[in-house]
């Protein structure tokens, strides 16, 4: 009895060690997957479909590593163990969902071989290889958001380290990947039907200048009506901000939120209609103007600022204009958003832009790029939010309302649950924000009562000239007219919070500023103006608090600005 003991002693610790041993393999093979999906966007990135293909057999191959592990007959009594039931757990969730996922990504690559066919006409789109995309993406989409689900579910505390390094790389992965997908696949369920696909559509494109800045990006200065037929673009008329009249009332109605924050200037100048966070908000105001003037609604809304027509340039090079310069990414910004305002009257102001937008669009589309070309130079500022699109079809809407092309309470909704959003609109009157530099310091701290707590403070720095307000026109200082000084930079500074956080009060140098509290959009979101005298610096440092958590990651989204903002962010863990 006593050597039956000893010997089933000794199988159960060879046992125990097996069971460690292939646990500890399943984790490398995980760590593995997950180094090598990390390359996949580069690859795609790329147009290398060879390379993406290998990747993707290794990413499968290592998951497949992973799954022998768990079929290993020694797993389902690893399970039991309470050293290793959790590592176990987690091993099979990943494996399982990991196969879905690299099963639909490799479908995905017959459909990106479609659309990196080489060009033909650049100005015509093809819509039926975008719809033939859609299924695709939605399927591989559906599985990354499953994935990150289960294994964002997953506790890598406590797990032996290989196993938890895997988990931590795979959540990094799925974090980048997943909201990627989503946007493709309502991009090509959309955008064939905003394109012309099942015939003739009109596009608003709505110009926003961060020179001016709003929440959305800036004031929509400039508009451009397109038509689409089967993905082939005409640009039909452009019309600029004097062309619609102020309104003596809101031109349609507006959330309670927003008004409370901004007035109900929102809806009776046309210059302010991306001032709210919520872009369905502002594409109705936007095809309400259109309409107003014209007659006829637009079928969709595009939104964009010069910074995405930058990016483009990257990838494409100079863009000649009619007075025999050229517009490159090099010196746009100045071209764009500075030198007409400096020099120019409104007319000829007018007069010099719309050419610069008929220049682009000839040049645009009459190149042959290759649409990954397009799609990475999009890449930064689509992540950034320099570009939305809205659809007054409920069905395209909600599927675009749930990515980052929703505009800024959508990105904010995608962001986590620990995400903040910081809001610029300028109160000037003028196009002094190219002076203007910005910084956000999020610090996360716990309270004696166990609810967390997070300061967002806003630096803000006026870089204009001591003699501002003499040595530029009304056009860029506002001119006295909207009650600040001319050279000064006024800026109503918003900030949103999380679901189920409050604000908590504003202060100024230490002492409580003046602010507005509402909701907008679904966040608790508070406002305060902030005015600086050139070459001086403002901080504003706005306070909230939220629910009982025992960790505190914040995030931090902003207006799409000239200048990035610098971000720094100090976390907390309570308890």
């Amino acid at each position: 009895m006593v050597w039956a003991s000893i010997v089933m002693l000794c199988l159960l610790v060879v046992g125990l060690g097996w069971a460690a041993v292939r646990v500890a393999g399943a984790g490398l093979a995980l760590s593995d997957a997950a180094e090598t999906a990390r390359q996949l966007p580069g690859a795609v990135a790329a147009g290398d479909l060879d390379a993406t293909q290998v990747l993707i057999d290794e990413v499968s191959a290592t998951v497949d590593r992973a799954a022998q592990a768990v079929s290993d007959p020694v797993w389902g009594v690893a399970e039991t163990m309470p050293w290793l039931g959790d590592d176990v757990s987690a091993v099979g969730v990943i494996t399982e969902h990991g196969h879905a996922l690299t099963t639909a990504i490799a479908e995905l690559r017959a459909v990106a071989a479609e659309l990196v066919r080489p060009p033909g006409n650049g100005a015509v789109v093809d819509v039926v290889a975008l719809a033939d995309a859609h299924d695709a993406l939605a399927i591989a989409a559906d599985a990354a958001t499953a994935a990150r689900t289960e294994i964002d579910a997953v506790e890598s505390a406590g797990l032996i380290p290989p196993i938890a390094s895997g988990v931590r790389s795979l959540q990094r992965v799925l974090d980048q990947a997943e909201p990627g997908l989503r946007t493709a696949a309502a991009v090509t369920g959309v955008l064939p039907g905003v394109l012309g696909a099942d015939g003739p559509r009109t596009l608003l494109v709505m110009l926003q200048n961060n020179a001016e800045l709003r929440t959305g990006g800036g004031i929509t200065g400039s508009f451009a009506l397109l038509t689409a037929d089967r993905g082939a673009l005409t640009l039909h008329e452009q019309a600029d901000s004097s062309q619609f009249r102020r309104q003596s009332e809101p031109i349609m109605a507006v959330p309670e939120g927003t008004t409370s924050l901004y007035g109900d200037d929102v809806a009776r100048f046309v210059q302010n209609a991306s001032m709210t966070a919520d872009f369905a908000v502002t594409g109705a105001l936007a095809s309400a103007w259109w309409s107003g003037r014209t007659g006829t609604a637009p079928d969709a809304v595009l939104s964009l600022d010069p910074l995405v027509v930058r990016a483009l340039l990257e990838a494409t090079g100079p863009i000649p204009l009619a007075d025999g310069s050229e517009l490159t990414a090099e010196n746009l910004v100045d071209r764009l958003l500075v030198q007409p305002y400096v020099h120019l009257k409104a007319d000829e102001q007018t007069v010099f832009l719309q050419g610069v937008t008929d220049a682009l669009f000839a040049a645009l589309t009459a190149r042959s790029i290759d649409p990954l070309v397009w799609a990475r130079a999009l890449a930064e500022p689509v992540s950034a939010g320099r570009l939305s699109l809205w659809s007054p079809d409920a069905g395209a809407q909600a599927a675009l309302s749930g990515t980052v092309l929703g505009g800024a309470a959508a990105r904010h909704s995608a962001a986590g649950p620990d995400a903040f959003a910081v809001y610029f609109n300028d109160t000037t009157g003028g196009k002094m924000d190219v002076f203007l530099q910005t910084a956000i310091e999020v610090q996360a701290s716990c309270r004696a009562d166990g609810r967390a707590e997070v300061t967002v403070a806003l630096v803000l720095d006026s870089e204009a000239p001591v003699d501002a307000g003499q040595r530029f026109p009304p056009s860029v200082t506002g001119g006295g007219l909207w009650g600040l000084p001319p050279g000064q930079i006024g800026t109503i500074v918003s900030v949103s919070a999380p679901d189920g956080w409050s604000a908590a009060g504003v202060q100024r140098d230490g002492a409580p500023q003046p602010s507005v509290e509402a909701d907008e959009a679904g966040f608790a979101t508070s406002a305060a103006e902030l005015r600086l005298d050139p070459g001086h610096t403002g901080t504003l440092v706005f306070r909230f608090v939220g629910p009982v958590q025992s960790e505190v990651q914040p995030r931090v989204l902003h207006t799409p600005t000239v200048h990035e903002p610098t971000i720094a962010i100090a976390p907390a863990t309570c308890g």
